[in-house]
């Protein structure tokens, strides 16, 4: 993210007589953090989430899940996004 829009959300967020001093800081630093993926392949997600292959397919299918291909043969999961379904449920 350039200065220049980090400057624009800090300015925008400052206006806000709502937002604490600490809530500032946790979303300035979550702007300034690119987050790393960590990839898990079905298996692992499917154990995380206690479900069996067909419904972890059918999470796909739903857009619950977005599976990611990094060869014909590979599935893989954002672990972030399995964790998210596992505690938010549907709202994932």
């Amino acid at each position: 993210m350039k200065d220049a829009t980090l400057v624009t959300i800090q300015t925008i967020l400052k206006t806000d007589p709502e937002i604490t001093e600490a809530q500032l800081t946790a979303i300035l630093r979550a702007c300034k953090t690119t987050p790393s993926r960590k990839l898990i392949n079905a298996k692992e997600a499917m154990r995380r989430l206690e479900v069996s292959r067909p419904t972890l397919r059918q999470y796909v299918r739903l857009g619950k899940l977005h599976e990611i291909k990094p060869s014909p043969r590979k599935t893989r999961f954002d672990l972030y996004e399995v964790e998210h379904l596992l505690f938010n449920g549907s709202e994932a």
